[in-house]
């Protein structure tokens, strides 16, 4: 089923407030025995006899934990969006497209993968809803019956060597035959949570290539998925496919024949060597696969064998092992899925790196945005706070679909622990609390104020933002300085590990942290800018207040003169790139001294390491850097900051990793920010006033002679043009009638009277 099918068969209706599902008549159902397992497949069917098509039949759809919706054998839709029990979605679907006169099937795949789901997946009881006459689920006529061949086991029984939550290996025995049909009974357990309108759009489910062998142990395999491969009788084999670039999709495996085959089909981001180590990532040689796997077993019939849930992966191995029939694997498909976003923007320079950093960051986005942001859609499948900020200013960029955002903002705030702070990661069944990331959520606010010109998400959520903001207070010592905290306080991977929480911050023989305190000054200014353009003033006057005291307690207690730098504790013992980054993008550094400061944190020609005897930044805090620059009117220097990115290119990497030197994982859109500033920075497009109002147009061409590129804004797209030849910039901007804007070019102003604008200028 194409894109486009799908986006005119469901109709999806946001509803103004949540309704509480009655637990006596709210359409719930299930199977007799499904409260006493898990992991649970059931498959549900209705008749439905019709004796000419509707114009329109829409029905409200959900389930716990996931439901596909088939209508006469066509696949319409599957959900729900990854929510909470106090948020659960429900999507609504129109069925009038695929009905026919006469008898019509109305059926549903339902699963509950129990304590071995994605940690994301909330869970209540297995169940089924269907709200819409003739075939809602609160009247007679649905069955049920039992998958007793599909089940799943816990991931981590296939990777335990590393940090993994996310998707549940599945096993498919096409042997063992479904349960008999029954009348399905209602599931009062099922109920006890909060029903909303789902707010975003189906997820993609579009064909995608599968790839090509690149490594097999039987002959003709290299033709495979080209051509049908027959697996003799009593055989073992192995067949590697390289993608030729990551991918999140729904994998499907036809085979014919071969009963009692074992067939596993391994996923992975890349390749590995003897010693566990990722190398360049195109590379195979002898390296092996290291990750998880579906397993099917043939019942010596043609089928199609595949998992319920996507997978994500550039390397797909299938491994079979015959009994005593030969198996033929007739063809590999994939379906590609993740949100649907429209890609307007586009970067197109000069310089060929550049284009590439641009598109591999785009990609990355893509794989790891779904019916949430996700830290990595191959390990965790988890939307955290500090990387999905990054990601939104990504997406607002590139598409301008803030729906997603929205969800994300709305997710967090809804998450309420220690009286204040909100889960580091959600929705998700496991408890993550991350201090820092509060901030970050606080930044979600800022951002979106400037942004995008919807006002009432930040009037609704400033409530949440005064009780994140006051929960530090109490923790400032007699310098001025906050204390230690019981959560987790992540900065960056770069100076700490998942089993040593305690060297980074630093804190000090006074238990004070310049870095802690540098981070809630910046969230208190956000706060302050936010209260006086949408809430209360007296508020703003006070956040205003309590930066200017925790500036001073910073400049008294951590500037360290003589090496002109900030350090990150009372003591001034210890240094961090983080720390002095924060001191000159929230001005606690006076704008004399943030020049030399950012010159004394970074090595020149090594991208964005920092010196010798100093906590380094990986790719996810180099976005604050970045911000660092802008701030102190060093935006020329973005271009040396991006060396970082060019080396990864050498390595053939498609996706962006998680960490540097040996990443976890290959596919982490926190460091995909490139995207966004190639656009903001380079093409200089951005917001000039709250709202997206206003437009400035200040490109930072550096060593290109060329560029062309367009950016999304909630007006409409952006477009610029630059050529440089001789001493003189010539430039073409195109923008929206409704948003008015200034193009800035070596510190003149120049303003954007027309939709197109021409200038030619002197370098």
């Amino acid at each position: 089923m194409n894109r486009a099918n799908i986006h005119a068969a469901v109709l999806w209706v946001v509803l103004a407030s949540p309704v509480m599902a009655d637990a006596h008549a709210d359409g719930w159902i299930t199977h007799a025995d499904a409260g006493t397992r898990a992991p649970i497949v059931l498959q549900f069917r209705r008749e439905l006899q019709l004796d000419r098509v509707p114009a329109r039949l829409p029905v409200s759809v959900t389930a716990d934990n996931r439901f596909i919706l088939h209508v006469n054998g066509t696949r319409i839709a599957s959900g729900p969006s990854t929510g909470t029990v106090k948020s659960w979605r429900y999507a609504t679907v129109d069925l009038a497209p695929y009905l026919v006169r006469g008898a019509n099937e109305i059926a549903a795949t339902v699963w509950n993968f129990g304590d071995v789901a994605p940690a994301m997946q909330q869970i209540v009881a297995t169940g089924f809803r269907l709200i819409g006459e003739p075939v809602s689920t609160s009247a007679p006529g649905w069955q049920v019956r039992i998958d007793e061949g599909h089940s799943a086991v816990n991931g981590k029984e296939h990777i335990s060597w590393q940090y993994y939550v996310a998707s549940a290996p599945e096993v498919v025995d096409a042997r063992r035959a479904s349960s008999q049909w029954q009348s399905a009974i209602p599931a009062p357990a099922a109920a006890a949570r909060t029903l909303i309108a789902d707010p975003l759009p189906q997820q993609l489910f579009v064909s995608a290539t599968p790839g090509q062998v690149v490594r097999s142990s039987i002959a003709g395999g290299e033709n495979f998925p080209g051509q049908p491969l027959v697996i003799p009788a009593n055989t073992a084999a192995k067949l590697l496919i390289r993608r030729d670039a990551m991918i999140s999709a729904y994998p499907a495996l036809d085979v014919q024949g071969g009963k009692d085959a074992t067939i596993k089909l391994q996923y992975g981001e890349a390749l590995y060597d003897k010693d566990g180590r990722k190398g360049d990532r195109n590379l195979v040689g002898d390296r092996q696969m290291r990750g998880f796997h579906d397993t099917f077993i043939a019942d010596g019939q043609s089928r199609e064998l595949a998992p319920l849930w996507w997978r994500t992966f550039r390397f797909v191995e299938i491994e079979v092992v015959t009994k005593s029939e030969p198996l033929t694997l007739r063809a590999l498909r994939l379906n590609e899925t993740g949100y649907p976003f429209e890609q307007v923007a586009s970067f197109v320079s000069s310089d060929a790196e550049l284009n590439r950093i641009w598109d591999i960051g785009w990609r990355t986005m893509r794989v790891d945005s779904h019916e949430t942001f996700m830290d990595s859609s191959y390990w965790e499948q988890l939307q955290y706070t500090g990387d999905t900020r990054i990601e939104m200013l990504v997406t607002y960029a590139v598409s301008g679909d803030a729906r997603l955002a929205r969800q994300a903002i709305e997710a967090f705030a809804e998450s309420d622990v220690d009286g204040g702070l909100m889960q580091g990661a959600y929705p998700s069944r496991l408890s993550n609390v991350i201090a820092t990331f509060a901030f970050a959520w606080v930044g979600m606010l800022a951002d979106w104020s400037v942004e995008q010109p919807d006002n009432a998400i930040i009037v609704r959520h400033l409530p949440r933002m005064r009780r994140v903001l006051a929960w530090f207070e109490p923790l400032l010592n007699k310098q001025g300085l906050l204390g230690k905290n019981p959560q987790w306080n992540f900065i960056d991977w770069s100076g700490q590990k998942w089993d040593d929480r305690d060297t980074f911050p630093s804190w000090g023989s006074q238990n004070g942290s310049c870095l802690m305190t540098a981070m809630w000054l910046g969230a208190l200014r956000q706060g302050d800018a936010l209260e006086r353009t949408h809430g209360d003033a007296s508020r703003a006057t006070e956040y205003r207040a309590k930066a200017g005291r925790a500036r001073q307690s910073i400049r008294e207690h951590c500037w360290v003169a003589d090496k002109g730098l900030f350090a990150d504790d009372g003591d001034r013992k210890v240094f961090s790139q983080h720390m002095n980054v924060f001191a000159v993008l929230y001005d606690v550094a006076t704008r004399e001294e943030a020049p030399a400061i950012l010159e004394r944190i970074i090595v020149r020609g090594r991208g964005i390491d920092a010196p010798a005897g100093m906590y380094s930044p990986t790719y996810y805090f180099a976005w604050y850097l970045v911000r660092a620059y802008e701030h102190a009117g060093l935006a020329d220097r973005y271009f040396s900051l991006l060396q970082t990115w060019r080396e990864l290119l050498a390595l053939n990497y498609t996706t962006w990793p998680e960490s540097r030197d040996q990443p976890r994982s290959d596919t982490h859109a926190w460091s995909a920010h490139p995207t966004a500033d190639l656009l903001r920075v380079v093409a200089g497009i951005r917001p000039a006033a709250p709202g997206y109002a206003r437009l400035q147009v200040a490109p930072v061409l550096g060593h290109l002679t060329t560029l062309d590129a367009t950016a999304m804004t909630p007006h409409g797209p952006v477009k610029v043009s630059y050529r440089i030849a001789g001493n003189e910039l010539s430039a073409v901007i195109d923008r929206p009638a409704t948003l008015p804007g200034t193009f800035v070019w070596r510190g003149k102003s120049h303003p954007l009277t027309r939709t197109r604008t021409q200038l030619e200028l002197p370098l």
